[in-house]
């Protein structure tokens, strides 16, 4: 897991994180479009990449900010654009050839000093061990420390600005639609000042991909639960709920949207997600974490089910083990790397400088 502070504009903070992850860059790609075409239908790499410059011509016209960064990220790792937006979209092509592998879970906890919010961040196996601790403040903007993928867009595996909004993601089944990017929005919403902003952002139609967040606000305590959806494929486009003050988990399936077809992950077989969901909610309140620091001991022990390594799925494995409390504007990552030169790492945001 590599670790860059930096600031500037989006395309300058862009290109300092394509200097740092370029050597990663043509393999993860290469990896990936071998990955995307044994485990999703596309067929081919020339539609992977159609709808990849499909979804980057929308979001240019909706946050332009986006683009800027990518095409930084491009210059800075010295590879074409067109690589860069096939491994930044690689989650909605996923999405419009179903089906998708089981991913995250998270659990939220009330303590004496606000929520505590647990992430185990699952993804392609080609990740593991690449991952990058951006710590960086945009020209206007916060500072944000995000979990992020090499290749994409900042801040999707888990993330905490300055005015302490925190968010983390839970991706879900149901195939895309036409409309924004997920990624895009996610992005965006990571640098709002406030939970109402967040959510804003999260939700703005027409969402493309069905998923679900976790959105705190430290200052005002807030935390929510949100999944959002198309009207082609839910009743509702937006689930709103709050959550406390008892503990609250999410895993890979629909908990609360009425869909209008039934959720592919609670029909298909070997899907994890209902494991998972059941081993968090069965847990006594007495045992769940207090602290951040048992929070990153109970999701970072390996068993298989909410932490799992590259040799125990092939599809989707556990990459890194986010743990936030927003109330005190603070955030922890374990690296799921045994190798990994630093595994442990803690941020303090109540100071927004990069002085």
């Amino acid at each position: 897991m590599r670790y860059l502070r930096c600031g500037g504009s989006y395309s300058e903070v862009g290109r300092k994180v394509g200097e740092a992850c370029g050597p990663d860059v043509p393999d993860l790609h290469d990896r990936l479009v071998a990955y995307l075409l044994e485990h999703a239908t596309a067929g081919s790499y020339r539609k992977m990449r159609e709808i990849a410059m499909g979804y980057s011509e929308r979001t240019d016209r909706s946050w332009p900010s986006a683009t800027a960064f990518l095409k930084g990220l491009s210059e800075g790792a010295c590879v074409p654009f067109e690589m860069i937006a096939l491994i930044a979209y690689s989650e909605e092509i996923m999405s419009e050839f179903l089906l998708a592998p089981a991913k995250c879970s998270t659990l939220v906890v009330t303590t004496a000093q606000g929520a505590l919010i647990g992430h185990n961040e699952d993804y392609e196996p080609h990740y593991h061990g690449k991952m990058v601790l951006l710590d960086a403040e945009f020209d206007g903007c916060p500072r944000v420390v995000g979990l992020t993928y090499p290749g994409q867009l900042p801040n999707l595996a888990g993330s905490l600005n300055s005015k302490g909004v925190a968010i983390t993601n839970n991706s879900l089944w149901p195939e895309a639609r036409p409309g924004l990017s997920k990624q895009v929005q996610h992005f965006r919403a990571s640098l709002a000042a406030d939970l109402e902003d967040a959510v804003e952002q999260l939700a703005m139609p027409p969402v493309a991909l069905t998923t679900y967040y976790t959105v705190a606000h430290g200052p005002s305590g807030q935390v929510v639960s949100l999944e959002v959806s198309n009207a082609l494929t839910a009743h509702e486009s937006v689930a709103l709920a709050t959550v406390g003050p008892g503990p609250f988990c999410h895993t890979n399936h629909v908990l609360s949207l009425r869909l209008k077809e039934p959720d592919p992950a609670v029909v298909a077989g070997g899907n994890h997600s209902l494991a998972r969901l059941a081993k968090l909610k069965s847990m006594p309140r007495e045992k769940l974490p207090r602290t951040p620091e048992e929070m990153l001991d109970l999701l970072s022990t390996n068993d298989g089910v909410l932490h799992r390594t590259p040799e125990q799925n092939p599809t989707s494995v556990t990459l890194a083990t986010v743990v936030i409390r927003p109330q005190t504007r603070e955030l922890w990552v374990r690296d799921a790397d045994p190798s990994a030169e630093r595994r442990d790492w803690r941020f303090d945001l109540n100071a927004s400088s990069l002085d």
